[in-house]
């Protein structure tokens, strides 16, 4: 059998350096093509086509749940395991309902590694051994308060972007965008950006943006 291709997409290149050696350790995969931004990630997967996607979430430019979310618009994805230090819940339920097939914690990485590896590239779903599997699936099966797009506009907000930019990167109107960013304003009682922007920090709703 041929080795499973690997995109690996980290802005830490130290990362993708450790990850690469680690990985060439294994027959069974071979790094095909590096990233440092979302952005990158997404010509890297037009371009080369992987069969597995090891995704880091907090990213300059374009964060890890936007990329798999565009992906996801774009076509086909392929298989995802997710690499963060983020733990809590609400970033893993995010990031499954995004696409991802798997979630393993940074700090498993020597561990788990290739249980998770194989688990999703044979069409499974792998949670990091140190994840709650019962709160995750208590979280998933609550009805959210923010519709899947609300979530995209909230985490644009939180990285700093205009309404006008907003509804250029959604392909919606500025009208559109407005509406949301209001809809946002009263369902996390927030009065401006600066209060909508800690009320979603607090609730687990936004990844903190990484500074390129």
């Amino acid at each position: 059998m041929s080795a499973w291709q690997v995109l690996l997409v980290d802005d830490h290149a130290l990362v993708r350096r450790g990850l690469a050696a680690l990985l060439a350790t294994d027959g069974r995969f071979r790094v095909v093509a590096e990233a440092g931004n979302g952005e990158d990630a997404l010509a890297a997967v037009a371009a080369c086509r992987p069969d597995l996607l090891i995704l880091d979430l907090s990213m300059p430019r374009l964060d890890g749940l936007e990329t798999l979310r565009r992906l996801r618009r774009a076509g086909p994805l392929p298989r995802v395991l997710v690499l963060s230090m983020y733990d809590d819940e609400g970033f893993i339920c995010q990031a499954l309902a995004a696409g991802a097939n798997g979630y393993l914690l940074k700090h498993a990485l020597d561990e788990e590694l290739f249980e998770a590896l194989v688990a999703v590239v044979r069409g499974g779903r792998y949670l990091s051994s140190a994840i709650d599997r019962e709160r995750i699936e208590a979280h998933q099966g609550q009805a959210s308060e923010l519709t899947a797009r609300e979530r995209e506009v909230l985490q644009l907000i939180a990285s700093g972007h205009t309404t006008q930019e907003l509804a250029e990167i959604l392909s919606i109107s500025p009208h559109t965008a407005t509406r949301h960013r209001a809809n946002l304003m009263q369902k996390l009682d927030a009065h401006n950006q600066v209060e909508l922007v800690r009320a979603a920090l607090a609730r687990g709703l936004i990844l903190v943006p990484r500074r390129a």
